[in-house]
Order: structure tokens, then sequence, then C-alpha cells
């Protein structure tokens, strides 16, 4: 027989009823009014996302960062792929990222594979270019609000569906 020290016999007496308490804090009542619509709730649920290959100072552009349904993303140059998006971008996608308290890459690439899975908008652009854009919706956690709404775009090389760039907003215009 194990004897728990009496540290251990608090814990485990006290750790249920902080998670209960936890969860009050954060689970809406029953009185509460939703503050957003089944279509909102479903687009503002957790999307998984991938982790992106590194891209050194020597890394060769073409190596692989992340895959998509419609296209992938590589290091690039200052001109198209991750380093272009960081270089251009990365200030946007961390204003956003803010919002979520995530890092500016996981909102980048949500909205990346957002865009390409199930694009709201999606055309060519010429120039052998075609772009995705597929609103998302970033969630104020503490409040369990919509904080914003983004359509990002993503555009890609037709040739090789390599990214050239994604930001937020445009949404596909001319």
């Amino acid at each position: 027989m194990t004897l728990k020290s009496p540290l251990t016999r608090m814990i485990t007496a006290v750790t249920p009823l902080l998670l209960v308490s936890a969860l009050s804090l954060i689970a809406p009542t029953a009185a509460a009014e939703p503050t957003m619509s089944p279509a909102q709730l479903a687009a503002a649920r957790p999307v998984l996302s991938q982790v992106w290959g590194a891209c050194g100072a020597s890394t060769p552009e073409d190596k692989l960062v992340a895959t998509y349904s419609k296209g992938t993303l590589r290091c690039g140059n200052a001109a198209w792929g991750y380093r272009h998006i960081q270089i251009r971008h990365q200030g946007e996608w961390a204003g956003l990222a803010a919002i979520e308290g995530k890092n500016w890459r996981d909102i980048a690439d949500m909205a990346i594979a957002k865009s390409m899975n199930s694009p709201d908008v999606h055309r060519p652009m010429g120039n052998g270019k075609y772009c995705y854009s597929g609103q998302i919706y970033l969630v104020d956690k503490i409040r369990g609000t919509i904080a914003k709404t983004v359509q990002p775009t993503v555009i890609v090389r037709q040739r090789d569906n390599t990214i050239i760039t994604a930001y937020p907003g445009g949404a596909c215009r001319v």
C-alpha cells in the first residue's frame, strides 16, 4: 500500500474544486445570450495548425515549409514563399495572432488552409497566378466573442501551385 503525503492528499482534494471554479468562469450560464451564430461557432472551432518547416539563411528556396490542399509553401525569397510572407506580412499576421494569443505563423497557417480548402472567392489573377480567399473569424477567448472577421488572400503560381504570398484582407480583388 502506497501512503500519500499530506500535500498530495490536499492537491487531490482541491483540484476538482478548482476545475469546477475555472469552468464556471468560462462556461456560459443558462441565462446568457449567445454571442455567436451557429455558423460563426462552427467557423470559429479550433483548427490545428501544422508545424512549418524552418527556413534558415542558407536554406534553399525550394525547401518545403507546408502543404495545403491546393498548393505548397516553400522557403522562397523576398519575392515569393515563406520568406516573402515573413518580410512583407509578418506584422499584419502578428497583429491578428495577438487577438487569439497565438504565433503569427499559426494564424497565417489557419488562414491559408481555410482559403485553399473551402474558398469563399477564387479566381485567376492573370500572369499565371490564381487567388484563393476564405473568411476566418478570430475569437476573443476571454469574452467568447468574435473579435475580428478577416478575408485573407492567398496567391498561388499556377504552373506548380507554389504559394507566392498570403496576407490578411484583399479577398482576391483585382
